[in-house]
């Protein structure tokens, strides 16, 4: 049999629980749940930092944010940001793929320097250059370093342009196509999206959303949510799912694609997120960054992930625990490309559960944001905010929803040294001293952050943070 197609689907702030195949009630998701009843679930997966440009650079290089110096979301808007390559040497799977002769392509989000360029290893690039702006407005594109001006919606267009795409891929060989849609990122409000989308929602009750009580840290870029309306609330929760539907929409288009050109037979199909997303969840909208200090919510660390293969054992749901360093591995594996033996990777294939085999795992999973980092075991999360906190202990099996910090609890301190300790030997392995998130004095952005980083160590504390 021919070497297997991979199409991987890396969505932005698209939160697992926004999904039919994940138990929303009101969602209306046909697609993904097809492609999850007919390949493999994962119930567990995790993004290792709850933030967009981190998050990528982790799914797409296998390596942690401490070893390849990501830390924050990047502002490309900036030319200092926006023109610099933050990868650097670091390989990615479009450098992976195109070395094993694979066709390769991206279209959509890219999110890590350089934007306007076609990553390395990318034979074909539509992108978003700087500022990805809003959902339904003129923007300038980027088509294989040419301008593109549409008003078109985004979603539509970087779904035109993968099948574009799959119609130029050589008949010797096979494909490797990284499909980056915006939809389910801010601006959330109803009026930013397609009409016929949001039309499906307006009478909606979201009820898997819980009731909107602010978090004491919250902080809502881009909102006026330390107070919402009711009005408010709705409005946001109708884009938010109208955004999820659309991108659904837009994923049916390449999966008929690839049914009618007799692909589908031998093409991995892989849906995930760089990240979970509250809507309201925890009291506040956003991810790791909405709060202050960082937050590492289940809510913004959970993602989907949905692996669809004719070689996957069909319907099945892995339990375990696992991350987009596992994803990227697995990856890999499945299609028998190796590993850089030069690096070290955090994470570790899963390709043999995808035919349902039982296999040893570790379900703890680790995270970071800056010098905020995470362990998470089966009962128990703990997070530190270095140089000197405030930090987190939950236990997950008693508070699923994070609501009791047992950190000075007097009965958990052993625990919690353990887990420290742990955690401490991880990102030992797993970091660089010039790239650690912990000596990263700066996040990469030119707004608050700047100013709120340059002072964290001298003036810890709530205002500051």
């Amino acid at each position: 049999m021919a070497q297997k197609n991979v199409v991987l689907f890396l969505t932005d702030d698209h939160g697992a629980w926004a999904n039919g195949c994940y138990g929303n009630r009101e969602v209306q998701t046909p697609t993904l749940d097809k492609l999850a009843n007919t390949g493999v679930r994962f119930a567990n997966a995790y993004t290792p930092t709850p933030v967009c440009s981190p998050a990528r650079a982790c799914l797409l290089t296998g390596l942690t944010a401490s070893q390849v110096g990501i830390h924050d979301w990047l502002q490309e808007a900036y030319d200092d940001i926006g023109n610099r390559d933050w990868l650097g040497n670091n390989k990615t799977l479009f450098q992976y793929f195109h070395d094993a002769n694979y066709y390769t392509g991206l279209s959509g989000k890219w999110h890590l320097g350089q934007s306007h360029l076609a990553p390395k290893g990318a034979d074909y690039h539509f992108g978003l250059p700087g500022w990805q702006g809003t959902h339904n407005a003129e923007y300038t594109y980027i088509k294989n370093g040419e301008d593109f001006v549409s008003s078109e919606n985004k979603s539509k267009l970087i779904t035109d342009h993968a099948i574009e795409f799959l119609e130029r891929v050589p008949e010797d060989k096979p494909f490797f196509l990284n499909i980056g849609y915006i939809a389910t990122h801010s601006p959330y409000h109803k009026n930013t999206h397609d009409p016929v989308m949001t039309a499906l929602y307006e009478q909606a009750e979201f009820v898997d959303i819980p009731p909107y009580q602010a978090h004491p840290w919250v902080k809502n870029e881009g909102f006026s949510f330390e107070d919402p309306t009711e009005q408010d609330l709705r409005d946001h929760y109708v884009g938010y799912y109208a955004a999820v539907t659309e991108i659904d929409n837009n994923i049916a288009r390449i999966v008929d694609y690839l049914e009618q050109n007799e692909l589908a037979e031998n093409t991995i199909i892989i849906y995930t997120s760089d990240h979970g997303l509250t809507t309201g969840h925890h009291g506040f909208w956003g991810k790791g960054n909405s709060t202050r200090p960082l937050n590492m919510y289940d809510t913004s660390l959970r993602v989907p992930l949905i692996w669809n293969d004719t070689d996957t054992r069909a319907g099945y749901v892995v339990e375990s625990r696992v991350t987009h360093y596992d994803t990227f591995c697995s990856l890999l594996d499945a299609v028998g490309i190796p590993l850089d033996d030069q690096q070290s990777f955090a994470g570790t294939s899963f390709a043999t559960m995808l035919s349902g085999e039982t296999i040893d795992w570790d379900d703890t999973i680790y995270g970071e944001y800056g010098d905020l980092q995470m362990i998470r075991t089966k009962q128990y999360k703990l997070v530190i905010r270095y140089p000197d906190g405030p930090h987190d202990l939950f236990d997950l099996e008693k508070d699923p929803h994070e609501l009791t910090n047992l950190i000075e609890n007097e009965a958990y301190q052993k625990l919690t040294s353990e887990l420290r300790q742990q955690l401490e030997t991880y990102y030992k392995t797993y970091s660089n001293d010039d790239t650690s998130g912990i000596n990263v004095k700066q996040l990469h952005r030119h707004n608050d952050y700047e100013a709120w980083r340059d002072g964290l160590r001298e003036k810890r504390g709530l205002q500051q943070y």
